[in-house]
């Protein structure tokens, strides 16, 4: 049974095997799963590559991640708003409103992703020196955000299309290409960062642009995947295959169901972003082998928390389907399944992440101490990792369900009035240890919170959109 064939069984009142909903969460994790797997690899791979170049190389990319961060929030963000009304409209058998929907996100994502482009390279100027960013760095991090910032639409593709073909129940496609993206990228930097070398006895051409390439590759990467899935799921045989009467114009309903799932996880991603630029701010003032182990930290730390991110999205896609039919029951076994299976997986790779930390961060540099300062962060944030986790999947089965308010509000009382001021007031004096020590005690809290807010159920009372 696939997710349209469960969707078409709740609208007529059939019961949904125990047996058929395990199998449902499980075909939709694995491959959303794997592919957060594979993408984190090609980031280590990144980031490695970058990591040749120099800690400062690193430090330059870590003076801008956060912010870069946001960028990928926002963009998740929109793709959150028009994603879950398809699956609600597939949900409800409503196919033409979800073709209609699909035209209005192509159109949203053109528009849209240029004003985000212009934006991003206008502040981009001038953010580093905003940062606190040494001089040194400051080229190198500037470059890399204002080619980051001219490939968002791109990266808006890649991300809408993706989630719009999961939460019409095909996982497999979009993780697939994304898989591909991720080599691309590989490729791309392979040429784009190095100048021309001697491999094997053979001259390997490169264009020896440094960091600027890194972000170009990415960029390039994600423009070929981009818009191959546009052509995809347009085109391909589905429910969202294009018949040629689709309206190709913003209509006030879509925009605003649009409105009332993104703007609430638009608010969630900068009210975690922007703090995650406070706290680069914090690092960035002391030193530069400090951002450069928070930044190795950072990127190690995502290999663990990932298979929550790809449990999520089946969550959403899920939870929104089994709302769209009118099968609230259905929508909560759903979300307590893949909380339950994210819960579990994510303690499995938080006790590898504890084990294996000095091992995983000397793949990213060669330097001693900062091989030795962010193996000591890790140690300590690798107990939280399972609860957050839990915030992670909840999230993700709250938006399926069209709630989009409560995860945002619950985010900036955590991030803000925990992470933050504590940081700010009490941590500066021991370093990033301090800093990471108070993030894994605000995880702890935010995971606890969501779980209880799983538990009490009044999420499940939203109704359809319209």
């Amino acid at each position: 049974m696939n997710m349209l064939q469960m969707s078409e069984a709740m609208r007529k009142g059939q019961v949904i095997s125990r047996k058929d909903q395990i199998r449902l969460v499980v075909a939709l994790s694995i491959p959303a799963i794997l592919e957060q797997l594979v993408m984190t690899l090609m980031s280590y791979i990144d980031t490695a590559m970058v990591g040749s170049l120099g800690y400062e190389a690193t430090a330059a990319i870590g003076v801008v991640a956060s912010t870069i961060w946001l960028l990928n929030g926002i963009v998740n963000a929109a793709a959150v708003g028009f994603s879950v009304q398809v699956a609600q409209y597939l949900g409800a058998g409503r196919e033409a409103d979800s073709r209609n929907v699909l035209c209005q996100a192509v159109m949203f994502n053109v528009l849209f992703g240029l004003c985000l482009a212009f934006a991003a390279v206008s502040v981009g100027q001038f953010l580093p020196g905003l940062l606190g960013a040494d001089a040194s760095i400051r080229p190198y991090a500037r470059a890399y955000i204002c080619t980051v910032g001219i490939f968002l639409p791109f990266s808006m593709a890649s991300v809408m299309y993706s989630s719009i073909f999961r939460c019409s129940g095909n996982v497999v496609l979009p993780s697939l290409m994304n898989v591909g993206m991720c080599l691309l990228d590989v490729v791309f930097n392979f040429f784009l960062i190095h100048p021309a070398r001697q491999i094997g006895g053979f001259t390997v051409w490169g264009a020896g642009l440094g960091v600027r390439g890194a972000a170009m590759g990415t960029g390039l990467a994600q423009a070929c995947i981009g818009l191959s899935l546009l052509l995809l799921v347009t085109g391909r045989k589905g429910p969202l295959k294009l018949r040629g009467n689709e309206s190709w114009r913003f209509t006030r309903t879509c925009m605003k169901n649009a409105l009332h799932l993104a703007v609430p996880t638009a608010l969630e991603r900068v009210t975690l972003c922007l703090a995650q630029i406070v706290m680069t701010t914090v690092v960035t003032s002391m030193g530069a082998v400090a951002v450069a182990a928070n930044y190795v930290a950072v990127q190690t730390e995502s290999i663990c928390y990932l298979p929550a991110y790809g449990v999520a999205a089946a969550a959403t896609a899920l939870v929104g389907q089994s709302i769209g039919a009118g099968c609230s029951d259905m929508a909560k076994r759903f979300a307590y399944g893949t909380t339950a299976l994210g819960f579990g997986l994510v303690t499995l790779t938080g006790g590898l992440l504890f084990a294996g930390a000095p091992v995983l961060t000397s793949l990213l540099t060669p330097e001693a101490e900062v091989i030795a300062l962010s193996t000591r962060v890790l140690r300590i944030v690798a107990f939280s990792e399972p609860l957050f986790a839990v915030s992670i999947v909840v999230i993700g089965a709250l938006r399926g369900a069209g709630d989009s308010k409560g995860p945002f509000l619950i985010n900036l009382c955590s991030m803000w009035g925990i992470r933050v001021m504590t940081v700010l007031l009490f941590t500066r004096a021991y370093g990033i240890v301090g800093v990471w020590a108070t993030m894994t005690a605000e995880l702890v809290f935010r995971g606890s919170v969501f779980f209880v807010r799983l538990m009490r159920g009044r999420w499940i009372r939203r109704e359809a959109l319209s």
